[in-house]
């Protein structure tokens, strides 16, 4: 365990290393945004003919999200960790593998509930970094914000409408995709425009 040092400066550490590392994140969002927004839409568009390639497409980008919060994790600074970044990288993993190796029929309700708690457990850590950023006084967190809502909000029909959402795993698949597309899009967007 850390002790708190009163004479190092936390929050200035934090803008050293998001100054460092923003380039690299946000073409890095971008990039996943992009594969999420075409992979959503494609599921959305043709589900029956291209959900097989469609459905590889996102296990891997889901896997690819996952790590990345691993690393994302693990090069926080030590008083801005959060250990949902973690759980969420686990459930994007294994939500991950579930869709790239088992078949429709055997996860389709699985991958559901998966979903809705990694919706859960993505929008809590997105809150929760974002009122960490505001405890500390930096601006800038409503996009962080917004993207959690949006993510419990979309976890909560899910989980209200499980059956239902089972039989229309393409749509839920393809609106998971979309949304997490496009809060990873609001992200880069946001780090392009500001700084701490």
């Amino acid at each position: 365990m850390r002790w708190f040092d009163s004479n190092f400066d936390y929050v200035q550490e934090l803008k050293d290393a998001w100054e460092r590392g923003r380039k690299k994140i946000r073409n890095t969002y971008l990039i996943l945004a992009v594969i999420l927004l075409i992979a959503g839409i494609l599921v959305a568009v043709f589900p029956v003919g291209i959900f097989a390639v469609i459905q590889y497409m996102a296990a891997i980008a889901m896997i690819v999200v996952g790590i990345y919060h691993f690393i994302s994790y693990s090069s926080m600074t030590y008083y801005f960790r959060d250990p949902m970044l973690l759980i969420s990288g686990i459930l994007n993993v294994l939500m991950g593998i579930l869709l790239f190796v088992m078949p429709v029929e055997l996860t389709v309700q699985v991958i559901t509930f998966l979903l809705a708690f990694l919706l859960i457990f993505t929008g809590a850590e997105k809150i929760s970094f974002a009122l960490r950023l505001r405890y500390y006084r930096l601006p800038h967190t409503g996009t962080l914000i917004f993207s959690g809502v949006l993510c419990i909000i979309l976890a909560v029909i899910f989980l209200f409408l499980p059956f239902v959402t089972a039989l229309a795993l393409n749509y839920i698949l393809a609106a998971y995709l979309i949304i997490t597309g496009i809060a990873l899009l609001a992200e880069a967007i946001g780090m392009s425009t500001r700084s701490f």
